[in-house]
């Protein structure tokens, strides 16, 4: 009696065994089940964030294209944030900036080594922006002028320090394409280029829009005859007076600067005829889409006039 006890106990036992272990392989399975189930809707809400977003490039490029008028400013619709506006089964958000008033550093020299007004206009921004002394300024400069030096058979000062470097690389010989291949460019450190960024750009023509160029970028702009030759017609009083002027009215009309505090006609001798202007030609683009916890950012640069995309990226 006593062993048919035993063998219903370690039966008993085998079942609970069993039971316990098929629990355990079923509850493996409903957790997979489950986390595969939850990629899953990551991924579909991901991708369709991914059109929101690039909906919302599409948005802003018709924005642009519907202001018609002679001058570009932030208190135009295109310089408000749009923010969690309801788009299919998420929202979008949108932001829109000129990069007309920038600096385009792809303008410092050209491609034979010689500089050009940007040289000098550079140079007075890196002393404005990363507080350097006029020799540093100038080095940083002239790095510039040597990287974009398309003759390979001259070796500039620069060459053999690319060639120290683990891994060693050479100087592109052509323009920047993009603005964080300045990293690559001797005496750019991560602190001065992430200083430096905001006031600097690739594309686009050289002049720059007085509605949106920082203080340092319309100081610096003076700075574009011969070294030696630089008169400063606009002080840091007056550039003060001419973006004052401009976050109470936009710049319609480049005569219209004469209207800034103490300005009067100073301003036409302060920079090269040409060199700026009131309408903005790039705009950067972030769209930003958003479907219950997927999110993607589509960051576009576009020209204005012709509505041409000339970048495209989403993270």
């Amino acid at each position: 009696m006593t062993g048919r006890m035993n063998q219903r106990g370690m039966a008993l036992l085998l079942v609970l065994i069993v039971v316990a272990l098929l629990s355990a392989l079923l509850i493996e399975f409903a957790f997979s089940s489950l986390v595969d189930l939850r990629a899953t809707e990551t991924f579909r809400d991901r991708t369709k964030a991914q059109y929101l977003c690039r909906g919302g490039v599409e948005a802003a490029r018709m924005i642009l294209q519907e202001d018609n008028n002679n001058f570009d400013h932030p208190s135009e619709f295109w310089g408000d944030h749009l923010v969690n506006i309801p788009a299919g089964d998420g929202d979008v958000g949108l932001e829109i900036a000129d990069l007309t008033g920038r600096f385009n550093i792809n303008f410092v020299a050209d491609s034979r080594g010689n500089p050009l007004p940007g040289y000098h206009r550079f140079q007075a921004l890196c002393e404005e922006v990363l507080q350097l002394d006029r020799d540093q300024a100038q080095a940083l400069a002239d790095s510039l002028v040597y990287w974009f030096n398309a003759d390979k058979t001259v070796t500039t000062p620069d060459d053999a320090y690319y060639a120290d470097l683990q891994p060693p690389y050479s100087r592109r010989g052509a323009k920047l394409l993009t603005l964080d291949e300045l990293q690559m460019i001797r005496g750019f450190t991560t602190e001065n280029y992430n200083r430096l960024k905001p006031f600097l750009r690739v594309v686009g023509a050289e002049p720059i829009n007085v509605n949106t160029a920082s203080p340092e970028v319309l100081y610096a702009w003076q700075f574009s005859a011969a070294e030696g030759h630089v008169e400063i017609i606009l002080d840091y009083q007056d550039i003060e007076a001419l973006v004052s002027y401009r976050q109470a009215a936009p710049y319609q009309e480049l005569q219209e600067l004469s209207l800034a505090e103490g300005i009067a006609d100073r301003w036409a001798a302060a920079w090269l005829s040409g060199s700026v202007g009131v309408r903005g030609e790039v705009f950067y683009i972030e769209s930003r889409g958003r479907v219950n916890q997927g999110i993607k950012i589509a960051q576009a640069i576009v020209e204005k006039k012709s509505n041409r995309l000339l970048t495209y990226k989403v993270e």
